[in-house]
């Protein structure tokens, strides 16, 4: 059954939770705005850690407090961002503790990782799932991309114990918007984007987009974010620490922006990008990325989203081009979402192929194909025009792309 996101403001029950959360304002239970200082309490409160390393997050981290704090967000959205920067901050301390109890993880590698870096809605999802099935190769589930550093000294309860944090929270997103498993199914498991590990640092190019905060997205766009991938491929080594043998496969869209950083840090990186008609992936981005703004501002004008998302996606395009040009297109293979639709077996071998990794096992990828999933293709339904978009508008701008990649129109 085909799934579209109707509401552009709370339901009853959102609007009933969000004045329960207003009337515990004054007596200190919820906050009435944001602050660095009440998130670096509570945080070290949780972790009973106070050391947050050099510090490099407390740039994102005011930063993203005054795109909150300047943005008419509801009573609810200011209690679930400051939620966020919490478990931000937690995860940090207890990345920077971890190091000093284990000094060796910082001689891991990350040998010659993949990153799947197309823009959202163009397959990275299907394309990450299929690679996952490769012997020696692994992606990311959402319970240790959310919850990346151990938590317990015994590997099994610590396991147990980052996997039911992750269902809880997972249980309340679901109640809190609801049509996200038609959009994209996300279960503590599920294989997932990345940019988690990059919360930490504060330092989030999606949080722009999903929050409506230009000025936040303003100041990643001119920063320079070595840093923060150096800061990534700590949790990385982490989380790879636990399982050594095993190479990683990672995608997130939030990489496009930020390529000169990340082949500085993992110089042997093999970034596979997909592309897709952007008069599609934009309305599909459209559609999920509104579900965020509604459960921050309660209710938007659709119309607003799809020119503000459209420009993102321009300048994603202009700088990863711009670092091609500079680095040179061996470290690249592109894959079209409609070949990827139509052969994905044929993609995944061509891949494998390209960067000289181990081929995956051709019987699985075909068992997993015949998977039903609550989000599987046609099941989200979404139109340009409900975002301010036109389609016609969108493939003349984005012409020199199209044509370069020779993407299909259809």
């Amino acid at each position: 059954m085909a799934k579209r996101v109707r509401e552009n403001s709370y339901s009853w029950a959102m609007r009933m939770l969000n004045t329960l959360i207003r009337w515990a304002q004054p007596i200190g239970i919820t906050p009435a705005e944001l602050s660095v200082e009440s998130i670096t309490k509570k945080a070290q409160r949780r972790t009973g850690f106070k050391d947050a390393g050099s510090g490099m997050h407390l740039e994102g981290m005011k930063q993203l407090v005054k795109a909150v704090n300047s943005s008419p967000v509801t009573d609810f959205g200011k209690f679930s961002s400051t939620g966020f920067g919490v478990d931000a901050l937690s995860n940090r301390l207890r990345m920077v503790e971890y190091f000093k109890q284990h000094p060796e993880v910082a001689d891991i590698q990350i040998e010659r990782p993949v990153f799947i870096v197309g823009f959202p809605r163009t397959g990275t999802t299907l394309l990450q799932n299929l690679m996952h099935l490769g012997e020696d190769r692994r992606a990311l589930e959402f319970w240790e991309l959310t919850n990346p550093v151990p938590v317990h000294s015994d590997p099994i309860k610590d396991v147990k114990k980052r996997q039911f944090i992750t269902k809880t929270r997972l249980a309340v997103a679901n109640f809190v918007v609801p049509e996200m498993k038609f959009i994209h199914e996300v279960r503590y498991d599920s294989l997932e984007e990345c940019w988690s590990l990059f919360i930490p640092q504060f330092v989030v190019p999606n949080w722009d987009m999903t929050g409506r905060w230009p000025g936040y997205g303003e100041w990643i766009l001119g920063h320079d974010l070595r840093s923060a991938y150096q800061e990534y491929k700590k949790f990385l080594q982490i989380i790879v620490s636990r399982l050594p043998n095993q190479k990683l496969i990672l995608k997130c869209p939030d990489h496009m922006w930020h390529l000169d950083a990340l082949l500085d840090v993992f110089p042997d990186a093999c970034i596979v990008w997909t592309h897709r008609d952007p008069s599609k992936s934009i309305p599909s981005y459209c559609s999920l990325a509104s579900l965020n703004w509604r459960l921050l501002y309660g209710e938007f004008d659709p119309k607003e989203m799809g020119p503000y998302i459209e420009d993102r996606f321009k300048q994603g395009i202009e700088r990863a081009l711009a670092v091609r040009e500079r680095v040179g297109e061996d470290r690249f293979l592109d894959v079209n979402f409609r070949t990827l639709l139509n052969e994905p077996v044929e993609a995944v071998n061509r891949i494998t192929s390209h960067f000289g990794l181990t081929p995956v096992d051709e019987q699985k990828m075909k068992e997993y194909l015949t998977t039903d999933r609550p989000d599987d293709r046609g099941k989200h339904k979404y139109t340009a025009d409900h975002y301010g978009l036109d389609e016609e508008a969108i493939k003349e701008r984005f012409k020199e792309y199209i044509d370069r990649f020779n993407i299909s129109l259809n």
